[in-house]
């Protein structure tokens, strides 16, 4: 391991330990045990709710932290190029100066008393400030690399230190709100079937005969609209606003593939997920690469206002977004909603504060 390469690792290490220190002042404060099921009802969706937004922190942590690590694995390698650069001109330095001392022009005295005239002189000096300007400016260059190499590796240890810290952090944060969220599940499951499925379930959930005719009918519109969308782009001419996405049919199909499967704090795939993973494996199916965060994921298409959704249209919940489902038609999006939930078709309305859609693909 490079010298470069144990700092940062070291660095790594010791953020770990610093981090854990302040835990204990941010873990979730022990609340009174709610005595009816209103109330169990309405303290679970809290912790759910800030639960899931806290997932969305740590994905994005997640992908700051790769981030980081890509950079410090360029700032490592322009740094041992850099050092490189400067240990050739260390070589070229010292053979010049070898060389010069052989041949009696090691200062101007040498050359005075070995030269046989006063052209002769002037020449060997001339030759001499050239050849100091040359080795001064490799040297200045090789400085000046090594400089910037070490400014970019500080950088890039200080930004993976940073988000390193910033998911261990919210990872315990997500720990403390998992064991609520389980301690009033503990009280739920004391409810009759009916009170636990209201829970779940705020508003009906649609028939799934009704599901496979809007999906299917999704499917179909969004296979129609792909020839025409990729013909507008042929003739470079802008697509209608109303027009499907290419690939949303794709999309459509692998998020309805992944039904019953259950929800999973930053899982994305195959076996379970959570919201904005569901939403970036279904996707990927459709052709499109998304970040594994909701918020991201947001500003990762063209918005589309709700009266203009068309299937495939990813939409969001609060600001910044911390929930994001694949719209279906008909007032209804796939989604992956809570813990304990799995992967279902809901109504729009199943959440409040809807925030906004955007048109990917």
């Amino acid at each position: 391991m490079t010298r470069l390469g144990r700092t940062v690792f070291a660095s790594l290490v010791v953020t770990g330990a610093v981090v854990a220190a302040p835990l204990a002042a941010q873990a979730v404060p022990e609340a009174p045990a709610p005595k009816t099921s209103a109330q169990v009802n309405t303290k679970l969706h809290e912790l759910a709710k800030s639960s899931e937004k806290l997932a969305e922190q740590l994905n994005q942590a997640q992908i700051d932290v790769r981030t980081a690590q890509r950079a410090a694995a360029q700032a490592t390698q322009a740094a041992a190029a850099a050092q490189a650069q400067a240990r050739t001109a260390q070589r070229l330095l010292a053979a010049s100066l070898a060389s010069q001392y052989k041949s009696a022009s090691f200062s101007r005295t040498a050359a005075l008393l070995a030269s046989s005239s006063t052209d002769g002189y002037l020449q060997t000096i001339q030759s001499m400030n050239l050849l100091t300007q040359h080795q001064s400016a490799v040297a200045r260059g090789a400085t000046k690399a090594i400089a910037t190499s070490d400014a970019a590796a500080a950088r890039a240890k200080a930004a993976v230190a940073t988000a390193v810290e910033k998911r261990a952090v919210i990872a315990k944060r997500q720990a403390e709100l998992t064991k609520q969220v389980r301690k009033y599940k503990t009280l739920l499951a004391t409810l009759t079937a009916a009170e636990r499925a209201k829970y779940y379930n705020p508003v009906p959930q649609p028939a799934p005969a009704v599901v496979a005719r809007v999906v299917n009918r999704a499917v179909t519109q969004a296979a129609q609209a792909a020839p025409m969308a990729a013909a507008a782009t042929t003739r470079a001419m802008p697509q209608p606003a109303r027009s499907a996405s290419r690939g949303a049919g794709a999309a459509i199909s692998e998020a309805r593939a992944q039904l019953g499967k259950p929800y999973q704090y930053g899982a994305g795939g195959p076996g379970s997920f959570d919201c904005s993973g569901l939403t970036a494996w279904a996707w990927r199916a459709g052709g499109v690469s998304l970040p594994h965060n909701a918020a991201a994921q947001q500003g990762s298409g063209t918005p589309v206002g709700r009266g203009e959704l068309q299937p495939g249209d990813l939409v969001f919940f609060g600001s910044p977004a911390y929930h994001v489902g694949l719209y279906i038609g008909d007032g209804m999006m796939i989604h992956a909603p809570t813990t304990g939930d799995v992967v279902k078709v809901s109504s729009l309305s199943y959440m409040s504060e809807y925030s906004g859609a955007v048109r990917v693909g």
